[in-house]
């Protein structure tokens, strides 16, 4: 059911630093952007493959917050983890146009399950507005 790991999330301090070291220094293709109210707060890269770096500048501390495994069916993922007694939250739509549903394993780490669709942004770029 688990394809890949699809993305790290990284918390970050500067944004356009960030996107300096991974896209300029490292060379990671920038695939799409995150923007909130206007401001560009966030961005996607390619390591080749399905795999990305996901990042998001904000004020508190920063460090790893997530990672995200792909599956290519969540409602059978989520079916298969509620039927073992695994919470999982509502199959919901992201601002990125992929299906996502989220837990916590025993010692708390929040994960997201994600399965791309047609119109993920991680296939056909473009900019994403957050709501959080």
């Amino acid at each position: 059911m688990i394809t890949r790991l699809a993305h790290i999330c990284l918390q970050v301090k500067d944004i356009q630093r960030t996107v300096a070291f991974y896209r300029d220094g490292l060379g990671f293709p920038l695939v799409f952007t995150f923007k909130k109210a206007g401001a560009f707060k966030g961005a996607y890269f390619a390591l080749g493959g399905q795999s990305f770096i996901e990042v998001f500048e904000v004020d508190e501390p920063v460090g790893i917050t997530h990672f995200c495994l792909e599956t290519d069916d969540i409602d059978a993922f989520i079916a298969a983890a509620t039927a073992k007694g695994i919470s999982c939250t509502p199959k919901s739509l992201g601002g990125d146009h992929t299906w996502q549903t989220w837990l916590r394993d025993p010692d708390g780490h929040a994960f997201e399950i994600h399965q791309y669709t047609d119109s993920s942004m991680q296939f056909h770029g473009g900019e994403c507005e957050i709501t959080w």
